[in-house]
């Protein structure tokens, strides 16, 4: 029977158990709509709660670490407030501080390739050690009292002459010096440790375990430095003392016949050995000043000047004399001549018995000479990093003494076996970009800058580009001074046209690189800051 579409359809009858179902259903369906959102909070509350964790405790732990003395800042500027105080003893850590970097045997072997590698006789090592030295180190004490005066590091004063740019050329340039010195000077630790132990121990063993010392110093900080130098140098400068008397009965063999005939003096071998002797030391230039801006402002320059000057060459000069002297009369006598073709420490092993224990003890405290001098450039290599990169900044300064360390381990590990040829090499080749960096160095604060101030050198300006120079003039003078330089070298792997006009090619590329360049930069300059106003 049909319905009549106008009469209501009664609706099927529904027990009270399905609309518990439906109920129970929708209830479900809630609960698990709602609880999603819930579970996913939680779960970021959780990571959240993790990230904040980790970087909580990385800043507990950098914090801890300034407490308890690790030096953090980088290359911002050192505000006066946080000076140092000026008193009677401000200059003693200065003096140890040069002088333990250079009594070492890194310095007794830069006097021993004099004759062995260049030929010199006794005479004219001496002469020019005394004379490459001493004009190489002026640069370097002068540019240290700028320290006190700007409160900047070395290579952020160059950004007011050479500009944001080139100084951050510089910046690389520098930092791939100090890497290469620090290999050098882990390879002789390596050497040095491994005569300590009878040769029981690898040279790698050896490099590692210096490294690892001069890091733990480096990473400390400026502090650490200083202590370690007051305590390394009086003992290095006993060392050298007993040793010179343990020899002394043998040195008169610099002037035997011997000698004489193992030597042949030619232009190109004292402008050679200059070279290496002035790329030795001048280029303590571009990081002079990171050890001096803690000083107060009002540090009498002279006074700082002659601290870190004598702290250079008097130690550096003594002991590359005195290894010029052992490698000539090494000359007469057999087991000194076979150990020194072997290596520097080698020759002293051999000079303090040749294996007892003297001599052991002699090798590991020659090793820590070493750590004395490795420490301070891991120090001053991290800063150059931060202008080389600037976005470095951000990274505490003892974080990159990891980073500098982790990058010339290897090389010295890699190199152990090549130190006489990479030692030339790589000394001489320093001095050419340093004929490139230091006369814009000199002349800005001397003649556009002076007297050097924080009003002179705007400490505000540090880091803005816009602000400091452009750098046209120091490009202009490095673009003009690098065929010059190019023209002057005189190396196994290449010689410079102006060299080769020279008895028996001479190296003079320092020389006329610097004075071209300098003479260019000062005009260039005027111009620069007549025009950009910068």
């Amino acid at each position: 029977m049909s319905h009549n579409l106008k009469e209501p359809i009664d609706p099927l009858p529904i027990s009270s158990e399905s609309y518990e179902l439906k109920d129970r259903r929708k209830s479900s369906s809630l609960n698990q709509v709602d609880y999603l959102p819930q579970y996913s909070d939680e779960l970021g509350k959780k990571k959240s709660r993790r990230g904040k964790s980790v970087v909580g405790v990385a800043k507990r732990t950098m914090d801890i670490l300034v407490e308890h003395g690790v030096e953090e800042r980088g290359i911002d500027p050192r505000p006066e407030n946080e000076r140092d105080e000026l008193n009677k003893w401000t200059y003693l850590p200065q003096f140890t501080l040069w002088a333990a970097w250079n009594t070492n045997i890194l310095s007794f072997s830069e006097g021993v390739i004099g004759p062995s590698l260049f030929g010199l006789d006794w005479k004219t090592s001496c002469l020019c050690i005394v004379f490459f030295t001493a004009a190489s180190a002026l640069p370097v004490a002068y540019c240290a009292t700028n320290g006190p005066k700007t409160g900047m590091r070395q290579m952020v004063q160059a950004r007011y002459g050479m500009g944001y740019g080139l100084a951050l050329i510089y910046g690389i340039l520098n930092c791939a010096t100090m890497i290469g010195f620090m290999a050098l000077t882990a390879i002789l630790a390596g050497q040095c440790l491994a005569l300590a132990s009878n040769s029981t121990m690898s040279w790698d063993v050896g490099i590692v375990i210096a490294a690892l010392i001069a890091l733990i110093l480096s990473f400390v900080g400026l502090k650490a430095l200083h202590i370690v130098s007051l305590a390394s140098f009086p003992v290095m400068v006993i060392l050298y003392v007993v040793l010179a008397g343990v020899v002394g009965d043998k040195l008169h063999l610099v002037q035997s016949d011997v000698a004489k005939a193992a030597t042949a003096v030619t232009a190109s071998g004292v402008l050679g050995y200059g070279a290496s002797l002035i790329g030795f030391s001048i280029t303590y230039t571009s990081l002079a000043s990171d050890f001096t801006t803690s000083l107060p402002p009002q540090t009498p320059s002279w006074k700082l000047f002659l601290c870190v000057y004598v702290g250079m060459i008097v130690p550096m000069i003594l002991c590359q004399m005195f290894g010029a002297a052992c490698q000539l009369a090494a000359y007469s006598i057999p087991d000194w001549e076979t150990a020194s073709n072997i290596g520097v420490p080698n020759l002293i092993y051999a000079m303090t018995g040749n294996g007892n224990g003297a001599s052991r003890f002699v090798m590991v405290l020659f090793c820590l000479s070493v750590v004395a001098n490795t420490a301070p450039t891991i120090y001053s290599a991290g800063l150059s990093g931060q202008v080389a990169i600037p976005w470095l900044v951000r990274v505490p300064r003892y974080f990159l003494a990891l980073v500098v360390s982790a990058i010339y381990l290897p090389i010295a590990i890699c190199g152990a076996s090549k130190f006489y040829s990479a030692l030339e090499n790589f000394s001489s080749v320093l001095s050419y970009w340093s004929a490139l960096y230091i006369p814009p160095t000199l002349i800005e604060p001397i003649i556009f800058r002076g007297p050097v101030s924080r009003k002179t050198y705007p400490v505000e300006f540090w880091n803005q580009i816009g602000k400091l120079p452009i750098g046209l003039a120091a490009i202009f003078a490095a673009i003009c001074g690098i065929p010059v330089v190019t023209g002057g070298m005189a190396q196994s792997w290449w010689t410079g046209w102006i060299a080769r006009k020279i008895e028996g090619t001479g190296d003079i590329a320092f020389e006329i690189g610097f004075v071209v360049v300098g003479l260019i930069y000062i005009p260039a300059r005027y111009l620069e800051r007549k025009f950009t106003g910068r």
